[in-house]
């Protein structure tokens, strides 16, 4: 573009030496007219490229795990056993790493998030989470030694699910055991908008105002998914009064799925449920803000 720029220029020069001055006047005033158009086609090329290079990043996500904190303590000496499972207090807390900074960021921010808990100075940043960590795990075994407990673990990890258009799925994996007959576990999804560099929350996809709907469309969901070993309806393990709206959500390729952890709709042994608005309906279409409507219009039959 430069040498465009400098060839125009001299061609002008050497033009105006032989022009009387009305002539030399218009080819200036072409000259510059010249300029500043390359100069803004200079600026669209740079947009275009920036453009580019943004549209790669989001549509080639990378990820790799990253380990934040990985440590095991033995509780008490093990006698006549090898299973090491046992008499261990054993912390693993990874996330993943992309290959764009601001995503990286982000996902971590969540992780920091799930262990930022009221009374506790607030976590905020990496170092933080690792300090935070020592702690936890130096306070578990102590208490498992002094309480005898057979085993203690805390673990997190994460998932990358893919990406469709703009919007990419992550999932948090959470388990931990302090004893008893079986170890508590819940999975967190985590959506984001690759424009928006942002977290998807619950308030994005449905305002407040239709929260309420959104809330009885999925209990007239559950109550008719509530049924006996022969099929037939039964009264709903949780009642409505103790019925809410999950704010843990993805988007599958025909719906939108509110997940809830074990106890929360169903017996441990049920696990986590699932409750789902098909994006075929027009009720909830009409329910979801302005720019999530194009997840209505994609799945038109």
């Amino acid at each position: 573009m430069q040498k465009l720029l400098i060839s125009a220029l001299a061609v002008a020069g050497l033009t105006l030496t032989g022009c009387n001055d009305e002539e030399k006047n218009a080819l200036s005033e072409q000259v510059k007219k010249q300029t500043q158009t390359i100069e803004q086609l200079n600026a669209q090329v740079n947009t275009l490229q920036r453009q580019v290079l943004d549209l790669a990043e989001n549509q080639a996500i990378q990820v790799e795990p990253e380990v934040l904190f990985q440590k095991s303590a033995v509780i008490s000496p093990t006698k006549g056993t090898d299973d090491t499972s046992i008499n261990k207090v054993k912390f693993d807390i990874t996330m993943l790493k992309t290959n764009s900074d601001w995503l990286t960021a982000l996902l971590l921010n969540e992780v920091i998030a799930s262990f930022n808990m009221e009374g506790q100075p607030k976590i905020e940043n990496k170092q933080q989470l690792i300090e935070r960590l020592e702690k936890d795990m130096a306070e578990t075994l102590k208490e498992a030694r002094e309480y005898e407990i057979i085993a203690a673990e805390t673990r997190v990890g994460m998932e990358y699910l893919g990406q469709r258009e703009n919007l990419a799925s992550f999932t948090l994996h959470y388990y931990s055991y302090s004893g008893g007959a079986h170890g508590m576990y819940s999975t967190h999804f985590v959506n984001v908008d690759l424009d928006k560099k942002a977290v998807i929350r619950l308030d994005d996809v449905f305002t407040k105002a239709q929260q309420n709907k959104v809330k009885a469309l999925l209990w007239e969901i559950y109550q008719n998914e509530s049924r006996g070993d022969n099929g037939e309806r039964q009264e709903p393990f949780t009642a409505k009064a103790d019925f809410y709206l999950s704010d843990n959500f993805y988007f599958s390729q025909d719906s939108i799925v509110f997940v809830y952890p074990p106890y929360a709709l169903g017996p441990y042994a049920e696990g986590e449920k699932e409750l789902r608005l098909s994006l075929y309906d027009d009720e909830v279409k009409a329910l979801l803000t302005p720019a999530f409507k194009f997840l209505g219009k994609n799945y038109v039959e």
